[in-house]
């Protein structure tokens, strides 16, 4: 009899869980509607590679940072201006003065693609300086055979710049190609702070 009732019970609970009843988890919820603009401060002190949209890291879509150039106060880390979600995945930054800045959620560069590149060596021995491409700070212990920085002593902060190509392998490794035949492995850091 107890098992009879039971039955009965759990008949009429699931009777009332059918597609007759509605609720918020059948209504759909609308697509946002782009582009969609906000004021926004760009953090431009160390240089542009990255930086934080609609909750999630966009990368400069420019292969080159140092080609990206603008009007700014030094003495301001910072630039002021508009940010345009142009799709879940682009946007674009616009100061002041008009100059744009696109941004793409995903690294940009194709793996396995030889980049023209010019790796920089510090002056009094054969350091190589840290490089910015593809949305990464590239870094490497290595050096190339035989290529050393200008001396001390110049009256200026110098480098040898020896030319070649860069070639992402994947998110975390590239390799430079000197055109003299050298060869550097570089591996991206991390997000790291600046001075």
């Amino acid at each position: 009899m107890r098992r009879g009732i039971a039955l009965v019970v759990v008949a009429l609970l699931t009777a009332g869980c059918g597609t007759g009843v509605t609720g918020s988890a059948n209504a759909s919820t609308p697509a946002p509607t782009f582009p969609v603009s906000h004021p926004f401060r760009l953090v431009t002190h160390c240089g542009i590679l990255t930086t934080y949209i609609a909750g999630q890291t966009f990368y400069l879509a420019e292969l080159y940072p140092a080609r990206v150039t603008f009007q700014e106060n030094p003495g301001d880390p910072e630039v002021s201006g508009t940010m345009t979600l142009l799709s879940p995945h682009v946007a674009r930054f616009t100061d002041h003065a008009g100059n744009q800045i696109l941004f793409v959620d995903q690294l940009p560069g194709a793996l396995n693609t030889p980049y023209p590149f010019a790796v920089r060596v510090l002056s009094g021995g054969n350091t190589l300086i840290d490089e910015q491409f593809a949305g990464r700070r590239w870094h490497t212990t290595e050096t190339l055979p035989g290529v050393k920085g200008p001396p001390y002593g110049n009256g200026m902060d110098s480098f040898t710049e020896v030319h070649g190509t860069l070639t992402i392998i994947d998110a975390e490794d590239a390799v430079f190609r000197s055109d003299a035949g050298g060869v550097v492995h570089f591996t991206a850091l991390g997000p790291i702070g600046c001075d």
